[in-house]
C-alpha cells in the first residue's frame, strides 16, 4: 500500500480493511515506518523505533485480535515495552537497557493485536504542558510548527494528529492526555482512577494522580481502547468494576435528560480566553438544543489546591528520581536534569511526611467538596486549556531562566483546569469542537462523577455528531501527506 493511504483511517476502521483484506497487516506496519521517517525530521515525535521487533510481535500476533496490525506508538513513560528503552525524556537515563519484559498495560495492547512500533516525546519526567526536553528537543504542533503540542504527551498527540498513527499512548497526572489533545485537535480521555493498570509492580503512580490511555481521532477508538485495557490488576489497590455491556457499546449510546453544569472560572476564579470561553458556551447550547438540562456551574473554594497537589506530584517525581537512581547505579548531576526535574527532586526530599499527609488531606477535602456540589449534576463541561497553545520556548521549565513559582504560574495560566480530575479521581475528556480565528483548534473538556467514564464516552459520541471535528483532521493530514510525498 502507499505510504499515504493508512492514515484515512481510524483505528478500528484500519482494523477493519485488514481484516477483509483490503491491506495486509506487513504492509500497513512498513507504511507507518515510512511516514514516520519522511516526517518525524520535521515534528520530532518519535524518540526511538524498533522495526524489526515490532516485525517479529507482528508475525507472531493473532490476526483474529480486534486490532490487529494497527500501528501504535507509546510513550517514553512508565510503561516498559519489551525491547524498547523507557529513558523518561531524561539524558541520565539516556544509558539504561531496553526492557526485558512488558508491563501489565503493554501486554494488553499486544493482546488486542496493536503493532507497537516505538516511544515518542514528552517533557523530562512529564512535569510540563510542552513538550520541550533538553534531551531529544522539542516537539512541534502540526497545526503550527511553531507551537507546542501541549505536554506531557506531546509527542503522541503529534504524531496521531499529523497521521503518523492512528492512536498513541499517554499518561494524565495534571492533565498530559487531555492538554495535547485539545492543542492538537483529538480525542484525550483520562479514565476513572483505577481502570487501567499502571504498573509494574506499583499500585499507583503520582500519589494517585496518574491515569494511562491513548489520544485517538475518534470518540469510537477512544473507547473501544479502554474496552481492550481496562480491568483489575494485581498491584491495583482499588479497582473500579467494569462497565457492563463495555465502553464501546456505551459510546453508542444516546443519554436524554443530563443535567450539565457549565462552568468558564478555573478552580482559582481566572477565565479563559475570549474564544475559548465562547466555544464552552456554544456547546452549551448545543446540549441545550438536545435537551439536556444546562446551568451554571462554579468550582467549590476547596477545590483550588494546586500548592498542594504539587507537593504530591513533585514527591512522585522526587521518588522516581530515587528508584532509578537505583537502576542507575548513582544519582544525577546537576547538568543531567532539567530545571524542573531538579528543583522537585530536591523539594521532594525536603518535606516531611507530614506535609504529605497533610497536602492529601487537602485533596481529600477538594474531592470531597466538588462531589457534594456535584450532587444534582451528570457531567461538567469547560475549557481544557485557557488560552491556545504556547509558542515554544513560552513556558520555560528547562533551564531555570525563571523560578519554579514563576514557571508554575506561566504553566498554570496555559492549563488551569484539568489537574482538578487526577485529584478527585473523576474520568475527564477533552473533545476538538471548536476552532480559533487564527486556525487553531479549541479544546472542550467533559467531566463525570468517578466511574462514569461510559456515560462521559456517550455524551461525546453525541458532540462528536453535532459538531464533526474529522474533516478539519482530515485536512491537516493531508497537508502532511504532501509534505511526505516531497520526501
Amino acid at each position: 500500500m502507499s505510504a499515504l493511504d493508512y492514515s484515512d483511517y481510524d483505528g478500528i476502521g484500519l482494523a477493519k480493511a485488514i481484516q477483509q483484506n483490503d491491506f495486509r497487516a506487513d504492509e500497513v506496519l512498513e507504511a507507518a515506518v515510512t511516514r514516520i521517517d519522511a516526517l518525524n525530521p520535521i515534528l520530532n515525535a518519535v524518540t526511538e523505533l524498533n522495526i524489526e521487533l515490532a516485525r517479529e510481535a507482528l508475525a507472531l500476533s493473532d490476526s483474529t485480535a480486534p486490532l490487529f496490525g494497527v500501528p501504535f506508538l507509546a510513550k517514553d513513560m512508565n510503561i516498559a515495552i519489551r525491547g524498547l528503552k523507557l529513558t523518561q525524556s531524561s539524558r541520565w537515563l539516556a544509558d539504561l537497557p531496553p526492557a526485558t519484559a512488558d508491563a501489565p498495560l503493554a501486554a494488553r495492547w499486544r493482546t488486542a493485536g496493536l503493532s507497537i512500533l516505538g516511544r515518542t516525546n514528552l517533557p523530562e519526567f512529564a512535569a510540563d504542558f510542552v513538550c520541550e526536553p533538553t534531551f531529544r528537543g522539542a516537539t512541534h504542533n502540526p497545526w503550527d510548527l511553531s507551537r507546542s503540542p501541549g505536554g506531557s504527551s506531546g509527542g503522541a498527540a503529534a504524531a496521531v494528529a499529523a497521521g503518523l498513527v492512528p492512536m498513541a499512548h499517554g499518561t494524565d497526572s495534571g492533565g498530559s492526555i487531555r492538554v495535547p489533545a485539545a492543542a492538537c485537535g483529538l480525542v484525550g480521555l483520562k479514565p476513572s482512577r483505577g481502570l487501567v493498570p499502571v504498573g509494574p509492580a506499583m499500585d499507583e503512580l503520582a500519589g494517585g494522580f496518574d491515569c494511562e490511555h491513548v489520544l485517538t481521532r475518534t470518540v469510537r477508538d477512544c473507547a473501544a481502547m479502554l474496552d481492550l485495557t481496562a480491568g483489575p490488576d494485581a498491584w491495583v489497590r482499588t479497582p473500579l468494576r467494569l462497565l457492563e455491556g463495555g465502553y464501546l457499546r456505551a459510546a453508542q449510546t444516546r443519554l436524554q435528560g443530563l443535567r450539565v453544569g457549565l462552568i468558564l472560572r478555573e478552580p482559582g476564579g481566572a477565565l479563559p480566553d475570549g474564544e475559548i470561553g465562547a466555544a464552552v458556551e456554544a456547546v452549551g447550547r448545543v446540549l441545550a438544543r438536545d435537551g439536556h438540562s444546562v446551568v451554571p456551574f462554579t468550582f467549590p473554594a476547596e477545590t483550588a489546591v494546586g500548592d498542594d497537589a504539587a507537593v504530591i506530584w513533585m514527591t512522585a517525581i522526587s521518588e522516581d528520581i530515587e528508584f532509578h537512581t537505583r537502576l542507575v547505579g548513582r544519582p544525577p548531576e546537576r547538568g543531567e536534569l532539567d530545571f524542573i526535574t531538579y528543583e522537585c527532586w530536591q523539594r521532594g526530599r525536603a518535606w516531611k511526611a507530614t506535609d504529605y499527609v497533610a497536602a492529601r488531606r487537602a485533596c481529600s477535602r477538594a474531592t470531597g467538596a466538588l462531589v457534594a456540589s456535584m450532587a444534582n449534576l451528570d457531567v461538567l463541561v469547560m475549557p481544557t486549556t485557557a488560552t491556545l497553545p504556547p509558542r515554544t520556548g513560552e513556558i520555560d521549565g528547562r533551564t531555570g531562566a525563571s523560578s519554579l513559582e514563576e514557571w508554575g504560574a506561566a504553566a498554570y495560566a496555559y492549563a488551569p483546569y484539568t489537574e482538578l480530575f487526577n485529584i478527585t479521581g473523576m474520568p475527564a475528556i477533552s473533545l476538538p469542537l471548536a476552532m480559533s480565528t487564527s486556525g487553531l483548534p479549541i479544546g472542550i473538556q467533559l467531566a463525570a462523577p468517578l466511574g462514569s467514564d461510559g456515560r462521559l464516552l456517550a455524551i461525546a459520541a453525541s458532540l462528536e455528531e453535532a459538531l464533526p471535528w474529522e474533516g478539519r483532521l482530515a485536512a491537516l493530514r493531508h497537508q502532511w501527506r504532501l509534505r511526505a510525498e516531497r520526501k
